[in-house]
């Protein structure tokens, strides 16, 4: 070949001039592209399946593909080039032909061996490692890669609302390994400053799975990859990302050489519209001036970005105000009691007058046949919170109006009504909980949003089924609640796809969060770790059991606390060996005897939590790191130590808590377990076991 080609693209079918070259190429090119039969060929070509590349009336590469209506997404067979045509980025116009005609996918999807060490190939077309799994060729590795459309959906929904909570900034693969590393010399561990945990959003760009992918040991890339799943992983748009990058590498041409993988890194975090990149580049930091001028991008140093925001902090007069000494108390509102509420909740600054507010609260509360309404109080009289319950669809419990007064508890308050309504609708056997409040605040729209609430067209709508099924079991149920309610109702379909599809495409969640977006849904099949943890009843009451609180006179000891959906247990370092640093999984709580205390109704286990994360250290390191989210005191942790503050205790962080109707008392536990287990320390059960326990303390 000696003048430039000049290339087009066309899908074939099973008539084409063009499909003996194919299969030629396919046939010369079997070693790497695996056998296809001719038979095969044609079926996919009279499927409209096979793209080629054409120079000047000669085919010259194709790309063969399957599509899935069912994991909505596409499968890149084969892609081949003839080798006096490579160089001239037919293989990436290729892929582009087929983004352009399969938009209505999630994205596409290839699985490569990896001996044949083309891990700088494929991000070169937009691809993202994903995940390792055996060759069918013994004794080899695939690589799953993935290259995402950038559709907006549920999953990645929540990672954008996460950026609207505190600044979001991007860090290189340099910091990344560090903090894995947690080497306490390194510029990057300020980053994890207990006071910036509240103001710094820490994301990764797709980016860092292309780079952990070039490690060698395969069991080093799982834990990396596993450790990069507790940043905020940033989707953007694919047209975006290509229109960046182009412009990043004309820029960086003139200036500094950097890797491809450097400017895919930058160029994904300015697609993805986050305006801060973390790196100790020293040639990508002395260009931060240019750059920010070119791009508007910040380019910073984790010690530069720590002394912007310590200067902010330290102007800050702003404290958080506690609730000491007072209770909040759910009170049905009565006919004549709405009008002290007249001043609380209207909402001012979503254009919500007074009379629309009015003739909407006396609405819910004469027809109280119909409308539910409750006021969350301070003390005695001073409102707080206003929920309103409509059960007048039989699948799924409504919510009108749902307000909170701005107090600086107010997002704590808004997920605690939000978790009570989705519970209580689960418990009502209703499959749904709808939000159709059209004046919310930013504080409970927010809320409504970390509890996966899906957009629909009157509100938000979230999926709550009360049952313990095995993964197919819970795919068909949400399959069926799908094709019977209509089309708003088929998000559940992605839930019921994600279920069984055991290769998990994407990587986009795994078992134990794909089960918080189901919650109080319980996969008895899954792969989650569960647990049986004792804790005292002093401690139960004040973390999470509202009955043992009510045994007491005061009840709970911090009522902010007693509200709050995620807390913190701790406890000594010891326990099975699957209690791990980190582990993810669900708690049983027991209960234990604690006579002294006069407590009934312990000896049991009582509750069932979401187990969100491990930690293990020194009792200072991990007051510190949880001080927000429990009722203890430093004193209390310390004891936990027994006052030797360099012995390394555990804290258990949880959230989402379910009391049992039933609680199960120790003999019947045992019983299940089929050995007496003295339940003095953690235990771990089986999948089996959980769900007996679990649905037995569930029983209506």
């Amino acid at each position: 070949m000696t003048a430039l080609p000049q290339i087009t693209m066309e899908v074939i079918d099973d008539r084409s001039p063009y499909l003996p070259t194919v299969v030629a190429l396919g046939d010369a090119h079997k070693k790497t592209l695996s056998f296809f039969p001719e038979g095969a060929f044609i079926r996919k070509a009279a499927s409209g399946h096979i793209i080629v590349a054409l120079d000047r009336k000669q085919c010259i590469g194709y790309l063969l593909y399957s599509p899935s209506n069912s994991f909505d997404r596409v499968t890149l067979v084969h892609l081949c080039v003839d080798p006096s045509y490579r160089g001239y980025g037919i293989a990436k116009k290729l892929v582009d032909h087929l983004v352009g005609i399969t938009k209505e996918y999630r994205g596409i999807g290839l699985t490569c061996r990896r001996d044949y060490h083309l891990e700088n190939f494929w991000p070169k077309l937009g691809f993202v490692a994903q995940f390792d799994k055996d060759a069918k060729t013994p004794k080899k590795l695939n690589t799953y890669w993935w290259l995402d459309y950038g559709h907006p959906d549920l999953f990645n929904y929540a990672a954008l609302r996460q950026r609207e909570d505190k600044l979001s900034v991007v860090i290189d693969d340099r910091i990344f390994f560090e903090l894995y590393d947690d080497e306490n010399t390194a510029e990057s561990q300020l980053l994890l400053a207990d006071w910036l945990q509240d103001e710094l959003n820490l994301c990764l760009t797709d980016e860092i799975f292309n780079k952990i992918n070039k490690i060698s040991n395969l069991e080093e890339r799982k834990v990396k990859h596993k450790f990069a799943q507790r940043f905020t992983r940033l989707p953007c748009d694919r047209q975006k990302l290509d229109n960046v990058y182009d412009s990043l590498k004309y820029f960086f041409a003139e200036k500094e050489r950097l890797s491809a993988s450097d400017l895919r890194n930058i160029a994904r975090t300015m697609a993805s519209d986050v305006q801060i990149f973390l790196t100790q580049d020293r040639r990508i930091l002395a260009l931060a001036d240019e750059v920010y001028e070119q791009f508007k991008l910040s380019i910073l140093s984790p010690t530069d970005l720590v002394i912007k925001l310590d200067e902010v902090r330290k102007n800050t007069e702003y404290q958080p105000v506690l609730l000491a000494g007072t209770f909040l108390r759910h009170v049905r509102i009565n006919s004549g009691k709405e009008i002290i509420l007249y001043d609380c909740f209207q909402a001012v600054t979503q254009g919500e007058t007074k009379a629309e507010f009015q003739q909407k609260l006396r609405r819910f509360v004469a027809e109280s046949d119909k409308f539910e309404c409750l006021v969350a109080t301070e003390g005695e009289n001073k409102p707080i919170a206003l929920v309103v319950h409509d059960r007048h669809k039989q699948q799924e419990l409504e919510i009108p109006m749902l307000r909170v007064a701005d107090r600086p508890i107010s997002s704590t308050i808004a997920r605690h009504l939000i978790f009570l309504a989705t519970l209580i609708s689960a418990r009502e056997q209703r499959q749904f909980t709808r939000i159709t409040d059209r004046r919310l605040s930013e504080i409970v729209a927010t809320a409504i949003h970390k509890d996966h609430f899906v957009n629909v067209k009157d509100g938000f709508l979230r999926v709550n089924i009360a049952v313990a099924k095995t993964k197919l079991q819970l795919s068909q149920r949400l399959t069926d609640l799908a094709n019977s309610l209509g089309q708003e109702y088929d998000f559940c379909l992605k839930f019921a796809n994600l279920l069984i599809d055991g290769k998990k495409p994407t990587e986009i969640m795994s078992m134990w969060e794909l089960e918080g977006y189901l919650f109080p849904a319980k996969i008895i099949d899954a792969d989650i770790p569960s647990f049986i943890i004792p804790i005292k009843p002093f401690w139960a009451h004040n973390l999470f059991d509202v009955k043992l609180a009510n045994q007491t006179l005061f009840g709970a000891t911090k009522p902010d606390l007693a509200i709050n959906r995620e807390a913190v247990y701790y406890k000594s370092n010891k326990g099975p060996k699957e209690l791990k640093l980190g582990v993810t999984g669900r708690i049983l709580w027991y209960v234990s005897d604690d006579k002294d205390r006069g407590y009934t109704g312990v000896s049991a286990v009582r509750a069932c939590s979401r187990l969100s994360d491990v930690a293990i250290g020194k009792p200072e390191e991990l007051y510190r790191r949880f001080r927000n989210l429990g009722i203890y005191e430093r004193q209390n942790v310390y004891n936990v130590a027994h006052g030797n503050l360099e012995q390394d205790i555990m804290a258990i962080a949880f959230s989402d808590t379910e009391l049992f109707s039933q609680p199960i008392p120790l003999k019947k536990v045992q019983e299940i377990i089929g050995k007496k287990v003295p339940m003095q320390l953690p235990y771990y059960i089986s999948p089996e076991i959980f769900a007996i326990i679990y649905q037995m303390g569930t029983e209506s």
